[in-house]
Parts: C-alpha cells; sequence; structure tokens
C-alpha cells in the first residue's frame, strides 16, 4: 500500500456497490411509477417523490466518497514518486492540472484518505513525512501518457501504470 493513502482511500467495499445498485433500482422504479401515483393522488405522488429523493441521497454520497478516493489516489501516486520531502502547490498544481490543491489537499487529509503529509500554507508547499519519502536512489523522469496526455514521473527503466487512464508506461 502507498505511504500516504489511509485505508479508507484504498477500499471500494462491495456493500457500497450492493447499496448503489439497490438505490439505483428504487429510484428507477420511483420515477417509472410517479405518473400512476400522481392520478391516483397528489399525497401518493409527494410520497413517491420523498422516497426518490432519500433512495438518491446514498447514490450521492457514496460516488462522492469514491471521486475523493480517487483523487487521493492521484496525490499519493506523485507523493510516493517525489524525490524530495517537499513539494509546492504550483509544482502540484501543474502535475494534477487542477488549481487550489491546497484546499482540495486540506479536505482529503482531514477526511482521512490521505496521511504522512503537512499542509504548509504560509510556505506553499507540501511536506512529505512518510520514513521512505526521499527515494534520490532511483532515477525519476516524467513521461506523457499516450493514451491521456498527462504527464506521470516514473521511475527510469520501470513499467509503471498511468495514474489518470492506467495504461502501462514505461521509463
Amino acid at each position: 500500500m502507498n505511504n500516504y493513502l489511509t485505508t479508507k482511500s484504498a477500499i471500494k467495499s462491495k456493500i457500497s456497490i450492493a447499496i448503489l445498485v439497490f438505490c439505483g433500482l428504487m429510484v428507477v422504479a420511483g420515477i417509472c411509477i410517479i405518473p400512476q401515483q400522481f392520478k391516483l393522488s397528489t399525497k401518493d405522488g409527494l410520497m413517491n417523490l420523498v422516497l426518490i429523493v432519500a433512495f438518491s441521497l446514498p447514490i450521492v454520497f457514496i460516488v462522492l466518497s469514491f471521486m475523493k478516493m480517487n483523487t487521493a489516489k492521484k496525490y499519493a501516486y506523485i507523493f510516493s514518486n517525489n524525490t524530495d520531502t517537499t513539494i509546492t502547490f504550483k509544482e502540484l498544481s501543474k502535475r494534477i492540472h487542477k488549481d487550489n490543491v491546497d484546499l482540495e489537499l486540506q479536505k482529503l487529509v482531514s477526511k482521512g484518505y490521505l496521511k504522512n503529509i503537512i499542509v504548509d500554507l504560509e510556505t506553499d508547499t507540501v511536506l512529505l513525512t512518510a520514513e521512505n519519502a526521499n527515494k534520490a536512489k532511483k532515477i525519476y523522469i516524467e513521461v506523457k501518457c499516450k493514451s491521456c496526455g498527462n504527464n506521470a514521473t516514473i521511475v527510469k527503466g520501470e513499467k509503471t501504470k498511468c495514474p489518470f487512464c492506467h495504461r502501462i508506461l514505461m521509463g
């Protein structure tokens, strides 16, 4: 496991998938019968709308958590392949193609998706505190993925998956 990911970032539970499927089916069923419910009575139709909303909320929360897991994995990949113990927000923004990485990192740490980092807002850097954060013995190169076009930092001479599209990259 990556030194910067928590178990919360690594596990997509089967229960979450089952909940997504069940709630999705309930929402679709509710949408299909809503015209008949309103024909019977407004009260029945409104109750159906409430149930649709109630079954939609778990879907939204689970999808958002999956998105946070994916984002945390992208940051952890960058951190684990960084040769220094610090990385600037500017460099992170460039490598992950996003603005406001400082706020996003703070949220990911506070919500328990990332560990072993300190976000320093005064110096606009992230301090990497994992035991083997400094991997200067290996030579790292940045390559552009031919599939998705994103840049990835990889060990020279090794095969690695692109953190964005999972295509095999050769260093």
